[in-house]
């Protein structure tokens, strides 16, 4: 973590550091108002309406004299902001900004001192249009352009100062420094991350702190691997419903093998299953009335029972019938309206501040004048040019002889900022304002109206379209009004996804474009009162829904959530009045929080629940080129992973918010686990995200970084008042970091997206618990040749744990490797040899564990093979796309789901018949009772505080 863990000693004390950050706000506006009611500005920005202003030499020497006092005034004020700032913003990027801030307030001072100097030495008369005139103006350009995002920095971080301040009293600091927080950190990857405890270990450094799992104990696994006992893992793949009903079908004729495993890993689909598996065991909550709750793991979900029925009527979980897609279609249309109004009313007030900064302040004449094209002042090219050849010379010297950068690199860098930022305020703001100005100007108010409702629309469409095009022959077949009768020579000559995807980039487009010109057409109303008054709105209604509701209420996050658990989460109850056993659904208000419901009623032989998702880190060369996400897993013990540290379960539901709370849940998870689509998504990164982000139609959301907890608590303990905690709610910035892309390793909260993302068959999270026998229900949906899901899982373990796994003949597992023994079968080309690819895994001394000791893979593929039953392979006949429904196609009807869970079941039985006895010690037994204290206990890296 870069979030720097030592006390601040540069902060003063609390009511010293308020009463400067107050000073500071009071400086800064009285300086920013004084100026803008300056004679000096006349000079600087001359127009026909303030000629006479700047004619009067007297006038404007008293101005440059009192032009000192003015410049120490905001200066001061400025220093003291950016000072605050920087006592209250620790990420790199912030610390960037505080060091900028800094370098605008020593330019905009100097360049106001020298203009004042320049002024007086002239006597006060400067003639229009003089080299004299046009040094004012470029001195005057560079001040305003530094003086905007200097004060912007200055009052903005005094205000921070302040609110904390307030907020985090002593007493405040005092409670949170009593949280007993059990927390494992995150391996450093920078010089500048924390250290891991010491250890003299030297080998591979990478591999060894990846293995970082609380409460695994490797010595204790090598002893039972001696003794002849394995410590068994389940993993099941991502995949949607299709996923979630073969692992339905496996876990049914594997119920032996899963009752004696340590971990079930689920990924994306194969959370559903595992979420309603754990659901139905738990002991927590308060049971309905009215009968008696049965938890059962031997005869829980298999064929025939009241729960396996529940899911099976529910297999078209988001919609299954016209009314409820209507439904769901309406959600997509209110996310949309509600992202849209927060992330286009910040260029309305903007716009508008903008504007009135103009109209005090011309450093460009704004005009509406569709052949009178703003032109930039003389000045102000000169000052774009000045600040760009400073940037090149102070970049020439920008490392010494050694290639060690100086100070100077940092300089060159602001400098170029300050160019560019001179260059928008003098060209690009008042460009834009032209042309919104323009285009207004020329089309009718009507089609105005029109093309913002199509807009919309065309946002709209491109939304469902991003998630819903590949499964559009999936809809017409089960909702009659979308079908069509025939397909045009047209429509087929179009490569599969081209229409969606220029729909996609066309409206992404649109979108910017039109944000852009809201902004240039509010810029044109120059600080009209009607204008401020609209703004003033604008920004309450920004504020309440950016920074008052939680952002991710504007998504399908929620709506996701409740569908599944509405499908898959069930208890089983005998009823008291006829004795008859029923699945009895979750109601919606019961929360099912992860440490209380993740694990499972006393007595009752279950393997602990681990639901594989991913955290999305981009920006910082954190994760390598492709990956984008690390490994984030959510159990009731646990949740985070080795790059982001991790923090006990129940001790993260104490910390967090009511409305982050619900995320850490059993059906948090599961949603989490399969967030498919979002702004986000790891080595499955996608064009169309920024459209999901924007249009709201997404699924991942923000959790509590575990890293940042264990670092806030030690701050707390250290009385760092100014050090920030958890927020309240997922506000506005958390949005615009989805539409830009930007995830950091130390923000307080990571975005949390689909397990596939990062590793779709959660087998890595496997090899990383050390498992000598895993069990991984592959439904990943695959395209032939190869199994590419496998062999992606296999690269990451090798590349993040150094582990090997040496497969035996798995292209018996392709489809159509059975073609040449039965070379006249009608489904010769789809049939494999077999479904099950078993494999020897071999651990690195990395791991921990003892030379000599290694795992065994087995691995069921969803494929078909000669020996199915007639009628799957008759189901398959007819339905070509069989076993590899898209993932997309959440609307399974009554055949998909018999066929997948019948599925299932024979890739549990055929992994039966091939599963081989452990390696080695014939003393070793096949399925042996697992004692859970035998392999877990309190990590020597764990501190309880």
């Amino acid at each position: 973590m870069s979030v720097p863990g030592p006390v601040r000693r540069d902060v003063p004390p609390r009511p010293i550091a308020a009463g400067l950050a107050l000073t500071a706000i009071v400086l800064t506006v009285v300086g920013g108002w004084w100026h803008t009611g300056s004679t000096l500005i006349a000079v600087e920005f001359p127009t026909p309406e303030n000629a006479e202003r700047a004619g009067d030499p007297s006038a404007v020497m008293s101005a440059a004299g009192w032009g000192f006092a003015l410049a120490l005034c905001y200066g001061l004020g400025l220093y003291l902001g950016t000072a605050a700032a920087g006592w209250v913003w620790r990420t790199p990027s912030a610390r960037t900004g505080v060091r900028f801030g800094l370098t605008a307030t020593v330019v905009a001072c100097t360049t106001h001192l020298v203009e004042n100097i320049v002024l007086l030495s002239a006597g006060g008369s400067v003639a229009a249009g003089s080299v004299l005139a046009h040094t004012v103006t470029a001195l005057a350009v560079v001040k305003y352009s530094a003086l905007f995002p200097a004060a912007i920095i200055a009052v903005t971080g005094s205000a921070v100062l302040v609110w904390r301040c307030v907020v985090h009293s002593p007493q405040e600091l005092a409670r949170r420094a009593e949280h007993v927080l059990d927390t494992v950190p995150p391996r450093p990857l920078e010089p500048d991350d924390p250290p891991l405890p010491t250890s003299s270990d030297a080998r591979a450094t990478r591999w060894l702190q990846a293995y970082t799992v609380p409460d695994v104990r490797p010595e204790l696994i090598s002893e039972r691997w001696r003794r002849g006992m394995h410590t068994t893992g389940f993993c099941l793949s991502g995949g949607g419903i299709r996923a979630a009903c073969v692992a339905l079908g496996a876990l049914r004729s594997l119920r032996e093998e899963l009752l004696d495993a340590r971990y079930l890993v689920s990924v994306s689909g194969g959370g559903y299953t595992a979420g309603a598996f754990q659901q139905a065991l738990t002991g927590a909550g308060t049971p309905p009335p009215g009968g008696t709750v049965l938890r059962d793991p031997e005869t829980v979900f298999t064929d025939g029972t009241a729960e396996h029925n529940h899911i099976r009527r529910h297999s078209s979980y988001l919609a299954d019938t016209a009314g409820e897609l209507l439904a769901t279609l309406g959600r997509v249309a209110r996310g949309l309206l509600l992202s849209l109004a927060v992330l286009f009313g910040p260029a309305l007030i903007l716009g508008v501040a903008l504007g009135w900064l103009y109209q005090r302040v011309p450093l460009t004449s704004l005009s509406a004048d569709s052949l009178d094209h703003p032109t930039p002042r003389l000045g102000a090219a000169v000052a774009v040019v000045v600040l760009a050849m400073a940037a090149f010379l102070l970049g020439v010297f920008a490392r010494d002889k050694n290639g060690h950068p100086t100070g100077t690199a940092r300089l060159a860098t602001d400098c170029a900022g300050l160019a560019w930022i001179v260059a928008g305020a003098a060209v690009v703001v008042p460009s834009l304002a032209w042309a919104a100005s323009w285009l207004l100007s020329h089309t009718d108010r009507a089609i105005d109206v029109g093309a913002s409702v199509g807009v919309v629309a065309l946002t709209y469409l491109s939304a469902v379209s991003a998630m819903a095009w590949r499964n559009r022959t999936v809809l017409r077949r089960r909702f009659g009004f979308l079908r069509r009768n025939t397909a045009t020579t047209a429509s087929l000559s179009v490569p599969n996804g081209l229409v969606r995807r220029l729909l996609v980039i066309l409206t992404t487009g649109v979108l910017a474009l039109l944000w852009l010109l809201l902004l240039g057409a509010a810029v044109m109303t120059e600080g009209r009162d009607e204008a401020l008054w609209t703004a003033l709105v604008t920004l309450v209604v920004v504020v309440l829904l950016g920074g008052v509701f939680d952002i991710t209420s504007l998504s399908l996050h929620p709506f996701y959530r409740e569908r599944l658990a509405r499908a898959f989460a069930v208890r089983v109850q005998r009823r008291h009045s006829d004795g008859q056993v029923v699945a009895v659904p979750y109601e919606p208000s019961e929360t099912t929080t992860l440490s209380a419901y993740g694990v499972v009623a006393e007595g009752v032989r279950f393997p602990e629940t681990i639901f594989a998702a991913a955290a999305n880190l981009k920006g910082e060369h954190r994760t390598p080129p492709g990956l984008g996400a690390v490994s984030f897993t959510m159990s009731a013990k646990w949740t985070g992973g080795p790059d982001v540290g991790w923090v006990r379960t129940d001790d993260l539901e104490r910390i967090a918010t009511g409305r982050i709370r619900r995320d850490l849940t059993v059906q948090g998870a599961v949603a989490l686990s399969g967030a498919a689509f979002a702004s986000a998504m790891g080595r499955m990164s996608r064009w169309f995200q920024v459209l999901l982000a924007v249009s709201g139609a997404r699924l991942g959301a923000w959790l509590p970084n575990p890293g940042f907890v264990r670092q806030a608590r030690e701050a707390a303990r250290r009385g760092d008042w100014t050090y920030p905690w958890l927020p309240q709610v997922r506000r506005l910035p958390y949005l615009v970091k989805e539409v830009f892309g930007r995830h950091a390793h130390h923000d307080r909260l990571l975005h949390i997206s689909d397990g596939a993302h990062y590793d779709n068959l959660g087998l890595v999270e496997l090899l990383r618990r050390r498992c000598t026998r895993i069990y991984c229900i592959d439904a990943s949906n695959d395209s032939p040749p190869t199994a590419r899901t496998l062999a992606e899982a296999l690269e990451l373990a090798w590349q993040e744990l150094g582990i090997r796994v040496e497969l035996h003949d798995p292209w018996c597992a392709d489809p159509g490797s059975a073609r040449s023994q039965y070379p006249d079968h009608p489904l010769a080309d789809r049939l494999a040899v077999s479904p099950v690819i078993t494999g020897t895994i071999h651990y690195p001394p990395e791991s921990g564990l003892d030379e000599g000791v290694t795992g065994e893979l087995i691995v069921a593929r969803g494929v078909l093979w000669p020996s199915l039953p007639y009628s799957l392979l008759s189901y398959a006949a007819h339905h070509p796309e069989f076993p590899g429904d898209s993932t997309s196609d959440q609307w399974f009807d009554h055949g998909q789901f018999a066929a997948y869970t019948e599925l299932g079941t024979q890739l549990g039985l055929a992994v039966r018949h091939r599963t081989t006895q452990p390696p080695t010690s014939s003393a070793r037994t096949t399925h042996p009772t697992f004692d859970p204290e035998d392999v877990h206990a309190a990590p020597p890296t764990s501190q309880r505080r």
